[in-house]
């Protein structure tokens, strides 16, 4: 699935790159074509001009030259200097009276025919295609002046620059299929952590209700065994059927409630909570679980913080941040509770000495099923703390942790 996902990507990011650069590469040609067309074009026509002005060499400026055909050299400063063109001069009945070679001679044959269709046409100038010409017409009060060039440089100019922009776009497709590979890769790893988070914890939840469904079917088993016994003397196996049953219970709405925060389907109410008095009632909850392990909690409340958020949820949040500062507590030790607010910022955190998190454990202490205590010795699906974060965002704030021997383990919320 990544795989074929990344290759679709890099097919559509060339397919769409690579249609804007050859547009672009066609307008270029386009447009260089079109200029050449008009650089010739003016320059036949100033050819024309200077034909007709100094075709007989009078009145000549003292330094100018004729060629062999009545035309003076070129200016360094004309748009392009002709070296193959032919100049037609017809009389008021459009008949051939002068033909002026220069480096192109046109046979009789087309070029009657090209007089023929230019002068029965309106359009000043154009291009000959079937004959490889362009012409540019000039009408004078005695006389009509055409002149031809040949179009084959213009298509060789074109053909040069459309391998040039060929070369281009093939070392472009190149390069932008090294980047687009290198951006899919970037682009399909949180796909590739989702996809596989998803697989571990499809794995890790059926690891998880296969424990409490195998312990039940044992017990039913043993039961079934015993069909002659009365059900007080089979409450041993009842209790622990509705132990594991309520385990599953547990573990079914956890993954339930991290299914709906995944789809943002929760259709959660928001209003002023009482964050003091959530905190505090849940602490003292937990007094005589920590009494019998000689654990103290010592509350650091302030007093009336208000948040806007879900009672439900931080009274969830509280229940998981503090029961697990409890459970893995060392005996004989302290857990710190703190609430303060410090502007429009509230902080709520949770200390407890005990077993360092290593830092490569901290790095997966939110994802699910992750638990940085490798034995199942403690009961837990690894699903509190990523709920408690899952709550921490859905109100825009931020949990983290922070583990070493000097400070303890501290889970601290932060809401703006």
């Amino acid at each position: 699935m990544i795989k074929r996902l990344r290759k679709n990507i890099i097919l559509v990011n060339m397919l769409l790159v690579g249609v804007v650069i050859l547009f672009i590469f066609c307008a270029v040609c386009f447009n260089s074509y079109q200029t050449e067309c008009e650089k010739l074009e003016r320059s036949m026509s100033d050819t024309i001009k200077k034909s007709n002005r100094f075709g007989n060499g009078e009145n000549m400026p003292d330094g100018d030259k004729m060629q062999n055909n009545g035309m003076r050299d070129f200016k360094p400063d004309n748009p392009m200097q002709l070296t193959n063109y032919e100049i037609v001069k017809l009389s008021s009945n459009n008949s051939i009276k002068e033909i002026n070679e220069n480096n192109l001679s046109v046979d009789s044959d087309t070029l009657s025919k090209a007089v023929e269709y230019i002068t029965e046409r309106s359009p000043r100038s154009g291009q000959l295609s079937e004959y490889g010409l362009m012409y540019v017409r000039e009408d004078f009060p005695e006389e009509t002046t055409i002149i031809f060039a040949q179009t084959a440089s213009l298509y060789s100019n074109l053909g040069n620059m459309v391998l040039i922009s060929l070369l281009q776009f093939v070392i472009s497709m190149a390069v932008i299929f090294l980047i687009s590979l290198w951006l899919s890769g970037i682009a399909v790893k949180p796909v590739k952590k989702a996809w596989e988070q998803q697989k571990q914890f499809v794995a890790d939840a059926s690891h998880e209700l296969k424990t409490p469904l195998t312990v039940i079917l044992a017990n039913n088993n043993i039961m079934m065994s015993h069909k002659d016994r009365q059900i007080s003397e089979e409450a041993q196996w009842l209790e622990s059927t509705e132990e594991e049953a309520q385990h599953m219970k547990q573990l079914i709405d956890q993954m339930l409630f991290l299914a709906k925060s995944d789809a943002g389907t929760g259709s959660v109410q928001f209003s002023d909570v009482d964050l003091s008095e959530i905190i505090e009632g849940t602490a003292l909850n937990f007094e005589p679980v920590a009494f019998e392990r000689e654990i103290m909690i010592n509350p650091d409340i302030e007093p009336d913080v208000i948040i806007n958020g879900n009672a439900l949820q931080l009274k969830q949040l509280a229940h998981i941040l503090i029961d697990n500062a409890v459970k893995y507590a060392a005996d004989q030790s302290e857990v710190t509770i703190t609430l303060k607010k410090n502007g429009d910022a509230v902080t709520f955190a949770v200390n407890n000495k005990g077993n360092v998190i290593e830092k490569d454990d901290l790095e997966h202490i939110f994802d699910r099923f992750y638990r940085a205590e490798k034995s199942r010795t403690t009961k837990g699906y690894g699903l509190g703390l990523s709920i408690a974060q899952n709550i921490v965002q859905s109100m825009n704030g931020k949990l983290t942790a922070e583990s070493n021997e000097e400070q303890g383990t501290t889970f601290t919320a932060r809401f703006k």
